[in-house]
Parts: C-alpha cells; structure tokens; sequence
C-alpha cells in the first residue's frame, strides 16, 4: 500500500501508517481531550475510527481544541466526525479512514459490548467515574486494550492509565469504590469541568494517544501509568511495574 503525502513524515518517524491503518479504535467521551485524541488517530492514519458521546456542544466547550461557534447545539459525535471526515478525505480512497459515531449514554448501552468487542484498542476520555468503570468493565471481559486519561478539577494536572487486562491494573483498581476508599487518588477523577485549559488538555491527550500507537505497533516504552503535573512546576512521573488489585472486582482474583 503505497503511502499517502500526508503520513510520510508519520512513517519517517518509526509509526507504521500501514499498520496503523489495518486497526480500530474508539474514543469514548468526546470534551477536550477525546476531540484532541480523535484528531491524532485520524492525521496517523487509523483505519477505522468509532467516536462514542453523550453529549451536546455548549459555549462552555469552545476554549478547548476541536469544537467552533458552528458547533453550538450540535451532538458532539456529529460536529467532530464532520471535521474528522473532511480532513479524512485528504488521505485518499486508498488510506480511507471509516468514521462512525453514535450519540449514546454507554451507562446500560445495549452496543456497547459489541462496539467494545470490535476495536484493537479503546480511550476513554470521559469526566465521569461511572462511565469509565462501565467501558472498563467490557475491556476487560474481552481482553481489549484501554487507554484512559483525565484531568484534574483545577486543570493543571492529569495523567494517563494503560489498562492490559489481567497484567496492569485496570481502571477499578484504581477507581472501584473499594479503592477510593484504601487509597491516595491525587486528581479529582470524578470532578466536574470548573477548569479547563487546553494547554493541559493537549499534553494528556498526546501522551494518551503515544502510549496507544506504542500498543498497536508493539513499540517500547509503555508505562501502566503517567502522571502529569503543571501545578507547581512541570513533572512527567512514569510507573511501569505497577500490578492488578488482587481483590479488584473487574480483574483481580477474590479472596476466598
């Protein structure tokens, strides 16, 4: 397959468009970091791309990446995909991108095992807690690859989850209510949008997304977890020997 102009300097960096190309992804949760997540799989040149959203572009959303005044009033899913296709169109019938989205709750979705069953790898982007337990509930009843990441309530820090089912922690052994309960969660991970800066946004976004074509393309240098922090100074901490929660609900063996 010949490369199209617009990925050559993809390949010329040691990302295979080609390879890239023959996978599936999903973004859950289209806001300022699902927009920023969807793009890059699209200028790499993903093969197919499902976008999954609830909600309805608001003025609130336009100081993040992605979304314009044109947009108010729009299903998310549909305002992004139309961009997402128009830029699309310059790979070519050869390198075509397939764009599907649906404007759903995935909270008791009755696709959603069958959109989770059909992507190599999965990102969840979302701003609620429920709703990231739910896809990562499937992830990992499937065995599927799942990238998660957040930001926190005063938008200066976030950080980036690589969930391998049964060999990384998923996102309950984080997030489970058991968890919350016996440990240290650093970012509001439930927290409403008070604060949103898309200089943040962009950099877990990237991240998320690099740690993803890592996992396509069985590339080094994947972390099961990242933590970004702009608060005080500005620090990347990577953790890379990180385990499942034994008694975690999702992954993690019950004790007897």
């Amino acid at each position: 397959m010949k490369i199209p102009p617009m990925l050559e300097r993809i390949a010329n960096s040691g990302f295979d468009p080609v390879k890239l190309h023959s996978k599936t992804a999903c973004v859950f949760g289209v806001g300022g970091l699902g927009t920023i997540v969807a793009e890059t799989l699209v200028r790499v040149g993903i093969g197919k791309l499902i976008l999954v959203d609830r909600d309805v572009v608001g003025p609130e959303n336009l100081n993040r990446l992605g979304y314009t005044p044109e947009d108010i009033g729009k299903p998310k899913v549909v305002a992004l995909s139309n961009k997402l296709a128009a830029l699309a169109r310059a790979l070519g019938e050869d390198f075509k991108v397939d764009i599907v989205s649906y404007h759903a709750d995935v909270i008791a979705w009755d696709k959603l095992p069958s959109v989770v069953e059909e992507c190599d790898i999965i990102f969840t982007c979302f701003d609620n807690l429920e709703a990231r337990l739910e896809v990562n509930y499937y992830a990992v009843e499937l065995n599927k690859l799942l990238v998660d990441a957040g930001t926190s309530d005063n938008g200066l820090r976030g950080r980036v989850i690589v969930v391998k089912p049964y060999i990384t922690p998923c996102l309950g052994c984080y997030f489970d209510e058991e968890a919350l309960y016996s440990r240290d969660i650093e970012e509001e991970i439930n927290a409403p949008c008070n604060a949103s800066l898309p200089t943040t946004m962009a950099i877990v976004a990237s991240l998320q997304v690099d740690q993803g074509l890592r996992l396509l393309l069985n590339m080094e240098n994947v972390y099961a977890r990242i933590n970004i922090n702009l608060d005080d100074d500005i620090s990347v901490t990577k953790f890379s020997d990180l385990k499942p929660r034994k008694n975690c609900r999702y992954c993690g063996v019950k004790n007897e």
